[in-house]
């Protein structure tokens, strides 16, 4: 370019800040003759939306004469990375402040929960703008203080469209769904975004008619429209409506072939998954990540190296998901050298990655690699405590798990349902029958109400420990139904402890509403054989047969000489089945030697 003048190099600069490329923006920066305004702020801002707080602020305190615009750039860097002190410390400080100044710093406070902290601040300005009503609103809507917001709606000297839907979207929040409808059909007016808040509305509660007839109704519909109620029908397993509706849209983008996408592997349709993939036309880090995480095998690795080689970045989903792979296959040398990428790339902070690390080094037995991730970490929640705790009760004893669970809310950190789901699961394997019981009412003190699963633990346990009619008693109080895994766990114990008359009960309960659950029909007549009923125990086998239905097949890997392979009981077609016998044949002795 023969002539640059200040707006040409102010455009390279937004353009390197749009593309993420920082330290290109600089350079240009640097080259400057003569900087403006714009070309400061547009600088000071990318720092800031990239989280890069030191340098923003050094290049804010070079700059003489700041306009509102770059106040407000470095205020928004401290509030996004929540460092909301220094934000406000900032906005004090601000000589001119605006609408948006103030807006910013209500919305940061609700943010992070400090809500008296927002209707302080809103209370001190002087002026009550509809900007700043505006994210009042969304404030209390998002922590769903649904008086204090509609409250503050009524009030309000004037509405736009935006002030309708925050109050849309805080009825629709807290489940007042006809109330919010009610409100909607009294707008004066109405735009896409008002239309979609409702239609989402609908699907957050499942009722997917109500959503599908609003959408057709809508005069116009954007993609984000079409993407909502394609997510709606996909997440609430309507796969087939979701192909129909994907069909009909008149532009798709990444968003739309991904929604599609997760609702094959959601069904566990791999194959299909796997077609439509190949199919998108314009791939995403999220289509590599969805498709990936519907593996469990061995697959998952060839595409996270094809996503490689492709040129798509990893990030959290990626290697969270592959990590889990390594744990799942017990391939500890690819575990590793995951660990490796991840201090690399500089993951290594990132919470929900270290938690599929300390589960993986776990499930390959690795133990004290675990626990020294777990040590090495600076911050532990919730998700990171769970996942030592599963690591504790699987190598060590239950009381192991109990005391880590002690250190757990010593430290300040919440439980929540899967850590007590971890806790009775290490009771029900060590028969700590007391513990459990101590455990289960120990969830409310927390204000947790145990789900299906806790109560499976239970049964499980009370089941393990012979105890079958105190189970089926707990079965028949609770207000909720068991997952049918524990109905077959508590048929089985009647089994193993000779309660044949209970379990012929629990059968023919369980068989009123899930009548082709070939376990269970199994359980069954193994159950009549053992009472010596083996007219009915042929009976049962004959139906199945007849039926053709048959017992799912387990299996297992196994890594020789770093290759995994599948096989099942007694496979001798397998390739590599003479490997395999030797191999098992090899640890059985192994084994014994070691006790």
């Amino acid at each position: 370019m023969p002539h640059k003048n200040v707006v040409t190099w102010n455009c390279m600069i937004s353009g390197y800040i749009r593309n993420g490329m920082i330290r290109e923006a600089r350079q240009v920066f640097d080259s400057m003759p003569i900087k403006n305004v714009v070309s400061w702020t547009a600088m000071l801002s990318g720092y800031a939306k990239n989280g890069r707080l030191e340098e923003a602020r050094a290049l804010f305190d070079l700059v003489r004469r700041k306009n509102v615009a770059c106040w407000n750039s470095m205020i928004s860097g401290y509030v996004n990375c929540g460092r909301i002190e220094e934000g406000r410390a900032l906005f004090d400080a601000m000589p001119v402040k605006n609408d948006v100044s103030w807006a910013m710093m209500i919305e940061g406070y609700f943010r992070y929960g400090a809500v008296n902290a927002a209707e302080s601040l809103f209370n001190k300005a002087s002026s009550k703008s509809l900007l700043l009503c505006n994210a009042m609103l969304a404030g209390y809507g998002e922590k769903g203080s649904v008086d204090k917001s509609y409250d503050l709606f009524m009030r309000m000297a004037e509405r736009d469209v935006a002030s309708w839907t925050c109050m849309i979207t805080c009825f629709m929040g807290v489940g007042e769904v006809e109330r919010a409808k009610r409100l909607f059909d009294e707008m004066p007016e109405k735009d896409t975004v008002a239309w979609t808040a409702v239609m989402k509305g609908y699907l957050d509660h499942k009722r997917i008619e109500s959503a599908r007839e609003l959408f057709d109704k809508m005069p116009r519909k954007d993609i984000v429209a079409w993407n909502s109620m394609l997510s709606g029908c996909v997440h609430n397993g309507k796969v087939e409506d979701a192909l129909d509706l994907f069909m009909k849209m008149p532009e798709r983008n990444v968003i739309s072939w991904n929604l599609m996408l997760w609702g094959y592997i959601q069904q566990d349709d791999i194959t299909a998954a796997r077609k439509f993939f190949e199919g998108i036309p314009m791939k995403d880090e999220t289509s590599w990540n969805t498709l990936i995480s519907g593996y469990q095998t061995e697959e998952a690795l060839v595409l996270y190296v094809k996503m490689l080689s492709d040129g798509f970045k990893p990030d959290q989903s990626t290697l969270t998901n592959v990590i889990s792979v390594c744990g799942i296959l017990a391939l500890q040398s690819w575990g590793k050298a995951m660990h490796v990428f991840v201090f690399k790339i500089g993951c290594e902070n990132d919470n929900m990655v270290m938690s599929s690390m300390i589960s993986m080094y776990s499930r390959c037995g690795f133990i004290n690699d675990a626990s020294l991730v777990f040590k090495t970490m600076h911050n532990h929640d919730t998700a990171v405590w769970n996942a030592m705790l599963v690591a504790q009760a699987h190598h060590y004893s239950a009381k192991e798990a109990l005391n880590l669970f002690h250190c757990m809310t010593r430290a300040g950190c919440q439980p929540d349902h899967v850590t007590f789901l971890v806790l009775l699961t290490a009771c029900a394997h060590s028969g700590l029958i007391s513990d459990a019981w101590k455990y289960l009412k120990l969830m409310e003190r927390w204000k947790l109400t145990p789900k299906p699963q806790h109560y499976a633990c239970m049964v499980d346990l009370l089941g393990r420990s012979g105890l079958v009619a105190e189970a089926f008693e707990l079965v028949n109080q609770l207000p909720v139904d068991l997952p049918v895994y524990a109905s077959e766990t508590l048929l089985s114990a009647c089994s193993i402890h000779a309660n044949y008359d209970l379990g012929d009960l629990i059968a023919e309960k369980i068989l009123g509403y899930q009548p082709c659950d070939v376990g269970m029909r199994v359980l069954q007549s193994n159950i009549y054989s053992a009472r010596g009923m083996w007219k009915d125990a042929a009976h049962i086998r004959a139906k199945l047969k007849q039926n053709q239905l048959k017992k799912e097949l387990g299996c297992s890997w196994i890594d020789i000489n770093g290759t995994v392979s599948c096989f099942s009981y007694n496979d001798k077609s397998h390739i590599r089945a003479e490997d395999i016998y030797k191999e098992l044949k090899r640890l059985s002795v192994l084994i014994e030697e070691v006790g």
